[in-house]
């Protein structure tokens, strides 16, 4: 490794207090040029929470909150029959009632992928004593229904989630984690404050709270960038996605939002891809709504979505300041999404999208459909 020039690595106090601010632990990285982009990245961009100031600096004013603990609050959760049995009935949007009460489905990280709150069912296999809940495939032609809701394990009672808490959407991102994943950073938006302690919500401060939807949607594409990913991936060496681990990540300010691109800002566009690529089931209509959007449910489009996501990620790139050629060598390191591409595609769609959609940020253009 000593004779190999890019795994010997020159790392200052100075790295090393701006890539883990608030703990001071030495980052791992794989390569040289790894070392070079997350480093230049820190010194330009600020954390999520810096705690090196007292107050905690909050570039972003949000709050970290776990709902429901799957072992210490388990007497809380419902499985369907039991509430067939005790007298409660389906209802619209994956609940149910009994008179006045109503119980809400509790979601778990399987449940979700990068803006989508119905990546899959949870299912469950008695016999698998190490663990018992699985995921369950869920179809396209299910997720083109917008009245089509994942199936989970356990269904809660309202009346146990804290009135505080009670809203009708939230940001939550997965706990569970690996930088040897697909992805390493999956967020999106659920249609519901109950979930197991490995889902995490990211809740807005009272500050922010009138006009937190527009708010935490830039904040959730800014999660979901391969750019972030690249950076999490080097700070990721377990199976968790600990909070203070997403506290020292490099994000982009609200400010750097503001740039204008033709006649919208990459504010407007960053919000209204979120919108639609969230927005596919009547069970988000809350969230839409606060979005200023009062229409149906936007069809899933599997097409259409490669495009949404490969412009966002053009758009991250751009507002991180990372040029072609390491963008390239970014996406070069999602291995999997490189071999999914090949079996599907034949080639690596993804980076060649990504690499295309920045041509047309740099050029102002965020509405054109590129042929890619």
């Amino acid at each position: 490794d000593l004779r190999d020039g890019d795994r010997v690595l020159n790392l200052t106090a100075a790295d090393f207090a701006s890539v883990n601010p608030n703990t001071g632990g030495a980052p791992i990285f794989r390569t040289r040029r790894d070392a070079e982009i997350t480093t230049r990245i820190y010194k330009q961009f600020p954390v999520l929470v810096d705690h090196r100031v007292d107050p905690p600096r909050k570039v972003w004013p949000v709050k970290y909150l776990t709902m429901f603990h799957m072992t210490n609050d388990s007497h809380l959760f419902k499985r369907r029959e039991e509430l067939e049995k005790t007298g409660w009935y389906p209802v619209a949007g994956n609940r149910w009632k009994k008179g006045e009460a109503e119980a809400v489905p509790l979601y778990v990280g399987r449940m979700i992928h990068q803006y989508d709150h119905r990546s899959s069912h949870v299912t469950v296999n008695e016999e698998n004593l190490h663990n018992a809940a699985l995921s369950g495939d869920v179809s396209i032609a299910d997720k083109q229904d917008p009245a089509f809701y994942p199936v989970p394990q356990y269904w809660v009672d309202e009346k146990n989630i804290p009135e505080v808490h009670r809203r009708p959407w939230a940001l939550a991102f997965r706990d569970i984690a690996r930088a040897t994943d697909v992805r390493t950073m999956i967020a999106a938006f659920v249609p519901s404050v109950s979930a197991g302690n490995k889902l995490p919500y990211l809740f807005p401060t009272e500050v922010v709270a009138r006009h937190g939807a527009d708010f935490l949607a830039l904040l959730l594409a800014n999660l979901n960038s391969m750019a972030l990913d690249f950076i999490t991936r080097q700070k990721v060496h377990s199976t968790s996605m600990n909070w203070f681990i997403v506290e020292q990540l490099p994000v982009i300010p609200v400010g750097g939002y503001r740039k204008s691109f033709g006649k919208r800002s990459i504010s407007e566009v960053v919000v209204d891809a979120v919108l639609r690529l969230t927005y596919t089931a009547w069970d988000m209509q809350p969230l839409a709504r606060d979005l200023g959007y009062e229409g149906d449910p936007f069809t899933w489009d599997e097409e259409d979505r490669r495009h949404r996501i490969a412009r966002l990620d053009a758009v991250f790139f751009h507002l991180y300041g990372i040029d072609r050629n390491d963008a390239a060598y970014i996406l070069d390191t999602f291995p999997i999404v490189r071999e999914q591409d090949i079996r599907e595609f034949g080639h690596y769609r993804t980076k060649e999208m990504v690499l295309a959609y920045m041509n047309a940020v740099e050029a102002g253009d965020l509405d054109s459909v590129l042929n890619v």
